[in-house]
């Protein structure tokens, strides 16, 4: 944050003084409330909410178009697909034997509950299985549960309330 004696910072955009009262700090820098903006389409940002290439700021649209994975959806999804280099991005759709462009799906993880393809955003880890979000459910009562709540029997996981009554201690001596 580069300063000048006695006076404010500069903004990491336009390197102009930044005063306390228009001061927003994000990436490690200090930035005017209004020049926190998407590199490539100025949508004003918020702190937490953008990504980062090259050490400017993005919107998570704009980094998914440029910088994301290729091919399909045109960015859009993750998870899925190899990624290029912004300069082989020229067509992801010619033939090969013409490109050395390729799209390559690589091998999909199924959820644990429903056996359908888990993609990066919606995946979940628990007890070692993948789940998507909504499919970390109580065996007895489908509750949906955080990792921290989920317990295991027999290879099934279960609330901490269904779990005690059905495993747990009955009382017995």
């Amino acid at each position: 944050m580069p300063r000048v004696f006695g006076g404010a910072p500069k903004c990491a955009n336009c390197e102009k003084s930044v005063y306390a009262a228009e001061e927003l700090k994000a990436l490690q820098k200090i930035w005017h409330k209004m020049c926190f903006k998407c590199t490539h389409c100025s949508k004003k940002l918020t702190p937490g909410m953008e990504t980062e290439h090259n050490d400017k700021p993005y919107c998570k649209n704009c980094y998914g178009k440029h910088y994301g994975p290729k091919g399909v959806g045109g960015g859009a999804t993750a998870g899925c697909l190899t990624t290029d280099t912004e300069d082989n991005a020229v067509s992801k759709f010619k033939n090969t034997h013409e490109s050395k462009n390729t799209v390559s799906i690589t091998a999909q993880e199924k959820c644990y509950t429903c056996e359908k393809t888990v993609y990066a955003a919606e995946k979940l880890v628990v007890l070692n299985k993948v789940f998507h979000k909504p499919c970390v459910k109580c065996k007895a009562c489908s509750k949906t549960m955080t990792p921290g709540e989920v317990l295991e029997h027999d290879d099934e996981i279960y609330c901490k309330t269904c779990y005690a009554q059905d495993f747990g201690p009955h009382g017995k001596v």
